[in-house]
């Protein structure tokens, strides 16, 4: 192929922009594998010889159990919020009720409003209701907070939705609700999965909510459970590179798992 001068520079910049994100992964994941004197006197070399070992000490260490807990936080916020996400964009873009506006743009409200300024009213309402310290305490929120961003991610998409396609199923004597899980969810699957990508990443990664619900070493998820790495005096940086490696191991599978459904999304329905 024949590529014109623009073309090759916004494919040079493409792959330094790539090269430049996967160095730190692969330094973190290099890194992991060395002593720790190899790694403060050597940082950018190989390792002399990899010490496989860090990972089974630091899935010994407990890493195991808090990816377990956040794998079941996360797996089950983002359903909750992909299910009540597309009802609720579906709703607003396709039906004609009273009130629709004012949901619409207190949706955006609550969009606009940042976690962190709400910590210390949601702390309180959490105590008040007996949930701190628990998994509904940490899950609650967490839909609470990501379902504005999936309605209006969605709710652009269901605007281009084909009407052609609902008519039909209607004319089929298909009503409204078997007919969004039935008809409209699976076509809309691109969307639904950059809903899914979006929301596990975050949540993934998410620290400063899960830091005040959470108390118990038992419940604690994958970003609490690193600052256990972490101590007064010294830090064991091969383990927490090593618990990082694997931290990170799940949202690259997903992403690559879901990549084709997630580009879909950003080109259209058309496409």
């Amino acid at each position: 192929m024949k590529l014109r001068p623009l073309q090759l520079l916004v494919y040079a910049l493409l792959t330094l922009y790539s090269i430049a994100v996967a160095l730190p992964i692969v330094w973190m994941f290099l890194s992991s594998t060395k002593t720790v004197r190899e790694l403060f006197s050597f940082p950018f070399a190989l390792p002399a010889q990899p010490q496989w070992g860090n990972f089974a000490k630091a899935w010994d260490s407990g890493i195991s159990h808090y990816l377990v807990n956040s794998l079941f936080v996360t797996t089950v916020s983002v359903c909750l919020i992909v299910l009540f996400s597309a009802l609720a964009a579906y709703a607003l873009a396709r039906l004609n009720f009273p009130g629709r506006v004012p949901i619409f743009l207190l949706l955006i409200a609550g969009f606009a409003i940042p976690v962190h300024t709400v910590l210390v009213p949601l702390y309180r309402s959490l105590n008040g209701m007996g949930l701190l310290n628990t998994y509904a305490g940490l899950i609650a929120p967490y839909v609470a907070f990501g379902i504005p961003f999936s309605v209006l991610l969605l709710y652009a998409f269901f605007l281009e939705f084909p009407p052609e396609i609902e008519d039909a199923a209607r004319i089929d004597g298909c009503s409204t609700l078997p007919m969004v899980f039935k008809i409209v969810m699976p076509l809309s699957m691109p969307a639904l999965v950059s809903v899914t990508v979006f929301q596990s990443v975050f949540l993934w990664n998410e620290f400063s909510l899960a830091l005040i619900v959470i108390r118990d070493d038992a419940l604690r998820t994958i970003p609490l459970g690193l600052t256990k790495f972490q101590g007064q005096w010294s830090t064991n940086w091969t383990l927490m590179l090593a618990s990082l490696s694997m931290a990170t191991l799940p949202v690259l599978l997903l992403y690559i798992v879901l990549q084709k459904q997630f580009i879909r999304s950003l080109v259209g329905f058309s496409k």
